[in-house]
């Protein structure tokens, strides 16, 4: 008897966002599907100053897409053997709606850096976009680091280290799901 009268006199508490539906919000997924590089290793049996190169295989929205639908690119960045490898600049990929970096802010070594994806929602490929980024490195048999997806291999003396994904020293299988975040201008 006393619960119908307890409850209404309750109802005036809550909040009102509690009362109302929420708002329904996108969430934009870029996925790295796959990531091919040639590396120097330096020490005795290294390989000294080569050409060296990193390229991912990304899905990300479409942004004319009313169904949600994906498409692919690749990206890619090469370095001069007179050149070590480290952080970059943005950079085109194969679509240029969608630009690509290692940032500064995130690049420790060639098994541990950061890569970020930026796509221009503008014809200005500074403006308005979604910006996705992760973490990857090699740390064999981890399962609790969730940036573990490198498996990088020197194949032999005087070689270069070969990494990938979903490789034999891959804590994590491929692919590194990556949510993005609404910009109105590319990070600097």
């Amino acid at each position: 008897m006393h619960a119908p009268t307890m409850l209404a006199s309750l109802l005036p508490l809550l909040p009102l966002t509690l009362a109302l539906p929420l708002e329904s919000r996108a969430i934009h997924e870029f996925d790295i599907t796959a990531l091919s590089a040639k590396l120097p290793v330096s020490g005795t049996y290294g390989t000294g100053a080569i050409d060296s190169s990193i390229s991912i295989t990304v899905n990300y929205p479409d942004a004319s897409s009313t169904t949600g639908a994906n498409l692919t690119t690749t990206c890619s960045y090469a370095w001069p053997a007179s050149i070590t490898p480290g952080p970059t600049n943005w950079t085109q990929c194969t679509d240029p709606a969608l630009q690509w970096r290692l940032p500064e802010k995130g690049w420790t070594s060639t098994t541990n850096y950061r890569v970020e994806v930026y796509q221009s929602l503008t014809d200005d490929a500074a403006g308005a976009g979604l910006d996705a980024t992760h973490y990857l490195d090699m740390n064999p048999s981890v399962t609790s680091d969730p940036s573990a997806y490198l498996s990088c291999i020197q194949m032999g003396k005087f070689t270069p280290l070969i990494c990938q994904l979903s490789g034999p020293l891959s804590a994590h299988p491929a692919p590194v799901v990556m949510y993005a975040s609404e910009e109105s201008t590319r990070p600097e």
